[in-house]
């Protein structure tokens, strides 16, 4: 707190013009049934506007930002929009505080105001708490309208301003005096464009109490408008990376006397400061408590990369990861190691000193993930990362290493990890990005061999082959669960499906792919008095689309490459003839990217079809959206095209 002893600022800030006024909302707002733009939405946020300002308060500098929402409720499906949570942060010395929250529902008949009996503070967790409140009285049709003031010590935390949300926006408005002394990067993120975007300079603005001189301000006002929602689809990484919004990163504070203080740090700074630092650079030197611990038969393995494959089962069989990730405070290796249980960090850095231990140079690997955004490649942003894995290089092949869940094979990464870029940390040569490229033989490969019995049942026996990513996927699902629940959830899953028995190979050998073997009896639920509609799909049938936009700005992101077989041989009695055959059909994606290829044939009353799937690409853009919905489209088809067979 000292430090800022001297930082007592005077600041004249004349107040913003008024965009709004709280309390106040017309008739055609009240009335609205719909909005024209998006007839879907259940909600719709009529304006916003954040305004920041610095402020001098018990010898601190604080940034202070009052945030106004108005929002139209169209329906029960919007009320969700009238449940507010604000986020703070705190740390042993300072914290976050929201204050002066004030509510109001407006219906037809009535307004209605928030109480402070219905606002509540919930710790959630050492870091973080949040404040929620409800607007009341709630109906199809209600305006909202909210207010409320953070203050946040943390001038390294200009939050900035997010202008796009799950719902449509009419207007959204951001406005900011910046004291000069103050310098920060800013970054526009997503696909929108500001409609507004004003830069003034306001002079003599900034002052410190015994120092001569003045300091001016920037003022800032962003805006956008007609902002449609933001959808969330499957295959995509964090919405972070394309929500549009303003952000903020403190560079350098500089003072009237002339003194600068960087915030924005090279890379070898940051190289310099985790190789020194006492927690996670003090657990990268732990190497000696390891010297012990690892068997002696796995030391003296000659050969470097089956040293290295058993010394990541011998940790990886040790520990058990108890869900957390804590990249950078109250990490201790050597407790996580002797309670067999740690986070993410203390398990991979034990990975990392017991490979030094045994004479493989290990590094240390910097990584966000997927859920939690890209991190910056401009200049080191630390807190964007939230992940530690490990790295090795053997004859030129480089493998990273996670040693957090035991499905995962040597030198695959588990899933939430596939985020494109992460930050190898070379303390000898200096730190640098390397792409993660996930693995390409991650796939599925199901084998029927049916007949049809007297009863129209199709009985016989089913094979599934599992690969990669599909493989940890399914290791995980039958693990969590007894085998009897297994099957018993497996038949819920899939429609008229009995399982008569089963069996799996290569559960727990993680290098080989896992197999699983089912006797079945199939009942078909499309039965008439002389005819059988048969889809012969009788598994991991897709029921929906699974891009549904008109129109999506951000790509499509599969994590790693796709690949499904599916192989049936079907055979049919005597007395039944087959009417009708599905037409083979193909359908490939632009630049060979994806395949789709059915083929299906009948031979002596027996079918014989193989649908195969092939999704080459990772990473779409968004400008072959259209072409991916439409070849999904046509698997659903495919996998919706009847048999006929017609009894004799």
């Amino acid at each position: 707190m000292k430090k800022y002893l001297i930082l007592l600022l005077i600041i004249s800030i004349q107040a913003f013009s008024q965009e709004y006024t709280f309390g106040k909302v017309t008739q055609d707002e009240l009335n609205m049934k719909f909005y024209e733009k998006d007839s879907t939405a259940n909600a719709l946020i009529l304006y916003e506007e954040g305004k920041t300002i610095f402020i001098e308060k018990n010898n601190h500098i604080y940034i202070k930002t009052v945030v106004y929402k108005k929002i139209k409720i169209f329906n029960k499906d919007g009320v969700d929009y009238a449940d507010v949570r604000i986020k703070l942060y705190h740390n042993k010395d300072m914290k976050e505080r929201v204050k002066k929250i004030k509510g109001l529902t407006h219906n037809n008949e009535s307004t209605t105001a928030l109480t402070k009996n219905n606002i509540f503070t919930n710790k959630l967790d050492e870091k973080h708490s949040e404040v929620t409140f409800t607007l009341p009285n709630i109906k199809d049709g209600s305006v909202i309208e909210y207010t409320y003031t953070i203050e946040s010590p943390f001038t390294f935390n200009l939050k900035g301003w997010t202008f796009q949300s799950s719902i449509p926006t009419i207007e959204s408005v951001y406005k900011a005096e910046i004291p000069g002394n103050y310098k920060y990067n800013r970054t526009l993120i997503g696909y929108l464009r500001l409609d507004k975007n004003i830069s003034n300079v306001k002079k003599h603005c900034f002052k410190v109490q015994g120092i001569a001189g003045y300091a001016d301000c920037e003022v800032l006002t962003y805006s956008m408008n007609d902002i449609p929602a933001f959808v969330e689809e499957d295959h995509m990484t964090s919405k972070w990376n394309y929500l549009a919004r303003i952000s903020f990163e403190l560079s350098e504070l500089e003072w009237f006397d002339g003194t600068k203080k960087k915030y924005t740090k090279t890379w070898k700074a940051v190289d310099n400061e985790f190789k020194n630092d006492k927690d996670i650079g003090g657990q990268l030197r732990r190497k000696s408590y390891f010297s012990n611990k690892i068997p002696e038969s796995i030391l003296n393995t000659t050969d470097v990369v089956k040293r290295a494959k058993k010394i990541y089962s011998f940790i990886q069989q040790h520990f058990t990861w108890n869900n957390e990730y804590r990249m950078f405070r109250d990490i201790s290796v050597t407790n996580a190691f002797k309670n067999k249980i740690g986070t993410v960090s203390e398990i991979n850095i034990s990975l990392i000193n017991a490979l030094k231990v045994s004479g493989i140079d290990a590094k240390m690997v910097l990584l966000s993930t997927r859920n939690n955004g890209f991190p910056s490649k401009l200049h080191p942003v630390i807190s964007d990362f939230n992940y530690i894995i490990a790295k090795i290089t053997v004859d030129g092949k480089s493998y990273f290493l996670d040693a957090t869940d035991k499905t995962l094979p040597f030198g695959v990464l588990p899933f939430r990890c596939l985020n494109e870029d992460a930050r190898v940390m070379d303390f000898k040569n200096g730190s640098y990005w390397e792409k993660i490229i996930p693995i390409k033989n991650s796939g599925e490969k199901v084998q029927m061999f049916l007949n049809l019995n007297d009863n129209d049942e199709f009985e016989g026996n089913m094979r599934i082959i599992y690969n990669g990513y599909n493989a940890i996927k399914k290791r995980t699902e039958i693990n969590e669960v007894k085998e009897s629940k297994y099957l018993e959830n497996y038949e819920d899953e899939n429609d008229f499906l009995e399982i008569i028995s089963y069996k799996n190979k290569n559960l727990t050998d993680t290098e080989k792919p896992l197999v699983e073997e089912f006797k079945i009896v199939m009942e078909n639920e499309n039965t008439t008095a002389n005819k059988i509609y048969l889809n012969p799909f009788f598994i991991d049938k897709l029921e929906e689309n699974p891009f549904k936009l008109s129109e999506r700005k951000y790509p499509v992101d599969f994590g790693h490459p796709i690949k499904y077989d599916y192989i049936a041989s079907i055979s049919i009695p005597d007395n039944y003839s087959i009417e009708s055959l599905p037409k083979n059909k193909s359908f490939v994606l632009p630049d060979n990217k994806g395949l789709i290829m059915y083929k299906i044939t009948n031979s002596n009353n027996k079918i014989m079809l193989n649908l195969g799937l092939v999704i080459d690409e990772v990473k779409f853009t968004n400008d072959k959206y259209i072409y991916l919905k439409e070849f999904f489209k046509q698997l659903i088809i495919i996998q919706n095209d009847l048999i006929i067979l017609k009894q004799n």
